[in-house]
């Protein structure tokens, strides 16, 4: 056990929480590349290069596709060395990748820089941040999470407001050295204030607390055994999580990329696009609380579906919404629903097998997941390119998301054979 840096002490709480803080802005950060942020230069892009929406959805899938690649190195990375260098070094190459953009001339160089970013933030996004938080918390993890995640919101929040106001005023290249100065500066969180892997290697407990004594024949809920990767992915629940959470992902960047340029293909009026999106990310926050609260009282997988199913619905809906004020109402809906799903789907995992592989764990689905990610922008792309509009596009999403509603609501927790099992000192319990 390692000795208790002095930072921790400067702290009147539960130094865990500090780490949460940390993480959120590198979830802030590292949203400058997403979906909706990408969205608000596909317009410029295709006016002044004359580029296909395929084309330019493919820089987003092609990136992606990166991201997956690497996921099952930095999954055993976490497992092994921690969050801080994964999140500091992800958000700075964000940050590079970012800048590099606005010197972009051709499609190969888009690629090129693009890809390098959002590789890095697909890291942060969906395999550091929920698995620094599932090593700090056990009974309080839920919230931890919506807390983590609710960076990224704030981050989908106003990126794309800045990115939309500094493209209008001077151009879209200039909103990419906007964007990228600031994730720098963001950055600094992670090698600041994430101070080592787990609380236990600095004497603390997860949650802040000694875990409560074992009552002989009570069941509990959550406890801190963690399966190994070996025998997690032997159980029904690893498989339907992981399809669950590939439709989700699919569904959510393609929708995401192609929802701006849909609306505004509809004849919505460009000055709503700032606010649509902007609601939506406070819908995402707000579905993200509201799921961390449903687990404390419903099982999970009964949550993470609900909130599918209601996604699917809103993927289904879309192609009635007028476009006038009404897209901001859908985006606060779309973004309660998908908020919640997205939240909490990381946390179930950690709930489901434990914190001791969890890096481990998600890096094995990362690469499905991931590919799923690239794959929604490129359907939508090719299906708006072919036909003309996105109406069968937004059919699939919404398939494809009622059946990870249905996958999810399956996905009970597994039982535990005791020998497949690691204790918080990551010795076997026999």
């Amino acid at each position: 056990m390692r000795q208790t840096p002095k930072l921790v002490g400067l702290f009147p709480f539960y130094y865990g929480w500090v780490v949460v803080g940390a993480v959120a802005i590198s979830m802030t950060a590292s949203s400058a590349t997403a979906a909706p942020v990408f969205s608000i230069f596909i317009d410029p892009w295709t006016k002044e290069f004359g580029w296909s929406r395929t084309a330019i959805s493919g820089v987003f899938s092609f990136a992606t596709v990166m991201a997956a690649l690497v996921g099952p190195l930095v999954g055993r990375g976490l497992d092994r060395y921690g969050g801080r260098i994964i999140l500091g070094v992800s958000a700075l190459l964000i940050s590079a990748s970012l800048i590099s953009v606005s010197f972009a001339s051709n499609l190969v160089f888009l690629y090129a820089a693009f890809s390098v970013g959002r590789m890095a933030m697909m890291n942060i996004q969906n395999l550091a941040s929920h698995t620094v938080v599932a090593n700090w918390f056990i009974q309080r993890r839920a919230f931890a999470t919506a807390v983590v995640i609710n960076g990224n919101r704030l981050g989908l929040a106003f990126w794309p407001m800045i990115a939309g106001a500094v493209v209008l005023a001077s151009g879209w290249r200039s909103a990419f050295w906007v964007l990228g100065l600031c994730v720098a500066v963001l950055s600094l969180a992670s090698f600041i204030l994430v101070v080592a892997r787990r609380p236990d290697e600095i004497g603390l407990y997860p949650d802040g607390r000694p875990p409560e004594p074992k009552v002989p024949g009570a069941a509990s809920r959550l406890s801190d055994y963690s399966w190994t990767a070996k025998a997690a992915v032997r159980t029904p629940a690893f498989w339907l999580l992981m399809a669950a959470h590939t439709g989700m992902m699919l569904v959510g960047a393609g929708s995401g990329v192609h929802r701006v340029p849909f609306f505004v293909g509809q004849g919505m009026d460009g000055s709503l696009v700032g606010p649509m999106l902007f609601v939506q990310a406070i819908g995402m926050m707000a579905g993200g609380f509201a799921g961390a609260a449903l687990m404390r009282r419903v099982p999970q997988q009964r949550v993470i579906g609900t909130f599918m199913l209601g996604t699917a619905a809103m993927m289904f809906l879309i192609l009635h919404v007028p476009p006038n004020g009404m897209v901001v109402l859908y985006g606060l809906s779309e973004g309660v629903f998908s908020g919640g799903a997205f939240a909490m789907l990381p946390v179930i995992y950690a709930d489901y097998f434990g914190r001791r592989s969890i890096g481990t764990i998600r890096g094995i689905t990362h690469p499905v997941v991931m590919i799923a990610n690239a794959a929604g922008p490129l359907i939508a792309g090719l299906i708006f390119d072919i036909r003309g509009d996105y109406s069968l596009a937004f059919q699939i999403f919404g398939g494809v998301t009622l059946a990870g509603a249905a996958l999810a609501w399956f996905a009970k927790p597994p039982r535990v054979p005791v020998d497949t099992l690691i204790n918080h000192d990551g010795v076997a319990a026999l």
